[in-house]
């Protein structure tokens, strides 16, 4: 069976982190066309200004239209940090994704963001851009359904890379905080948050991922 028109054509999506651009993620482009991707987009949104709502309709729009010009091809997409939630907002809009490999993703929110708004309280201004990071506020956010996801993050036993935050972390997420309910697998790589799209070491892994639905780490789902 030929699956129809765009069937074998390679192509995907990064969604950046937060304060960050499309750029940050031209690491994954570059690895993702030198390994026999057709078409890698790397959109930019000002997260803080939008709602995740309105972040997650912008990302399925992206994504059908990355698909309508490959013929139909359905997407594969890699997330950093609060792109992982957008993508998870997308969900709601059934763009046609085929697999998802999340960096380092606040997956059930960031005790670090809940420091950060404590810090600079400007919610009791009226705004309020990191309530989309606050512990538990992701739970909203669409599971995965139909959907093959993996999710990668970054830790360093004992401690983690953040002492001022509770358990193994990249620095900025803890790796309990991005385990996500229907994924198909979950692997701990030694990065650093702001860097973990960049090293060499996990963008093998996100290859693997995207071509076997697997990670080539030992499990750590259960």
């Amino acid at each position: 069976m030929s699956g129809g028109p765009g069937a074998h054509t390679r192509i995907a999506i990064c969604f950046h982190g937060f304060l960050r651009t499309g750029v940050a993620m031209s690491p994954v482009r570059k690895r993702l066309i030198r390994e026999g991707w057709h078409q890698v987009d790397l959109p930019t949104a000002r997260y803080e200004l939008r709602s995740v709502e309105e972040l997650g309709a912008w990302a399925a729009r992206r994504i059908r239209e990355a698909s309508t010009r490959a013929g139909g091809a359905r997407v594969d997409v890699v997330t950093h940090s609060m792109g992982g939630l957008v993508l998870r907002a997308s969900l709601a809009h059934a763009p046609p994704v085929r697999r998802v490999v999340m960096l380092s993703p606040p997956n059930s929110g960031a005790e670090m963001a809940e420091q950060v708004r404590k810090l600079l309280p400007f919610h009791r201004l009226g705004w309020d851009p990191l309530q989309p990071l606050l512990p538990g506020s992701p739970q909203a956010l669409p599971l995965p359904e139909g959907v093959e996801v993996g999710v990668l993050t970054g830790g360093r036993q004992p401690g983690g890379y953040n002492p001022l935050l509770s358990g193994d972390n990249d620095g900025k997420v803890r790796v309990e905080e991005a385990r996500l309910e229907g994924a198909q697998d979950f692997g701990v790589v030694a990065a650093r948050h702001p860097f973990i799209m960049a090293q060499d070491h996990v963008l093998d892994e996100v290859v693997r991922f995207l071509r076997t639905g697997a990670f080539s780490l030992k499990r750590t789902t259960d």
